[in-house]
């Protein structure tokens, strides 16, 4: 197991200059992913003018990918690979748009290829060079709770940004590499890092089937209202937080993202 040590911090100052809009235009990476439909849905149900990016349909479904899905395609406006596209094509995409999420990754943890860091690191920089070059205000960038995951058992109490990092594959690495990039972003944009839990089709399997799935649950309403809040946000610089629901076995802290961004997870049953 590789162990990294990393200090995150959430920054502010004169810039980048504080954001929020009433409706923004919005473009979302990984649209048709399942994380994707879920944000997709509240946005557009809040009036929010939506820009879906992921893969050309059938190499989706190719790769098993939210194959059950038949929405998906409706929220496809670009289909490529962003490994494999150009700065500048991306930045046509995101013209005019205020907010980037960048969802889209591999999210295979035992992927040993080249694809991986094709798709989650290089894919990621030029997400942001784009981002940067079409003028958007904020970007939300997907990480992940494999980022820690060599810290279970290993810290006393909740498990806090403020703890460092410990992988146990390359998909923990490369999204510790994401968080890194997106903290550069941060000079210019306002970006929010977080750490995705846990999100199945279906939300009831958390408690059937118990152990670090419950643990590390994220219920689809919670993930809404945490992309809602990011939205909404005036934060400025940068956030490095862990968003999940309020399990009853929850491991995970929850902070600084409730304070920073003013949300709240649903009552736990």
């Amino acid at each position: 197991m590789l162990t990294l040590h990393m200090n995150h911090a959430m920054r502010s100052g004169d810039e980048p200059p504080s954001f929020r809009v009433p409706m923004a235009r919005i473009a979302i990476t990984g649209a048709c992913g399942l994380i994707g439909g879920i944000v997709y849905a509240a946005l557009q149900a809040d009036g929010h003018e939506l820009v879906g990016i992921d893969r050309p349909t059938d190499e989706r479904l190719a790769r098993g990918r939210n194959v059950a899905d038949d929405d998906a395609p409706s929220r496809l406006d670009h289909a490529c690979d962003i490994s494999q596209t150009s700065v500048e094509e991306l930045a046509t995409f995101f013209e005019g748009c205020d907010v980037v999420i960048h969802l889209a990754a591999d999210a295979d943890p035992s992927n040993w290829q080249m694809s991986m860091l094709e798709v989650n690191i290089e894919g990621t920089r030029r997400v942001i060079e784009a981002s940067k070059s079409a003028g958007a205000k904020r970007l939300i960038l997907a990480s992940s709770g494999l980022a820690q995951v060599g810290l279970e058992g290993r810290v006393e109490g909740e498990i806090g940004v403020e703890h460092g990092v410990s992988i146990d594959s390359p998909y923990g690495l490369t999204k510790i590499v994401v968080e890194t990039l997106g903290l550069k972003a941060s000079e210019y944009v306002s970006v929010i890092c977080v750490r995705i839990g846990t999100v199945i089709p279906d939300d009831s399997e958390h408690e059937r089937r118990g152990g670090r799935l419950l643990a590390t649950a994220f219920l689809q309403e919670d993930v809404q209202r945490f992309f809602r809040s990011c939205i909404d946000s005036d934060l400025q610089g940068y956030l490095l937080t862990a968003a999940q629901s309020n399990s009853p076995s929850r491991f995970v802290s929850l902070e600084p993202g409730l304070s920073a961004l003013n949300w709240q997870p649903v009552e736990w049953n």
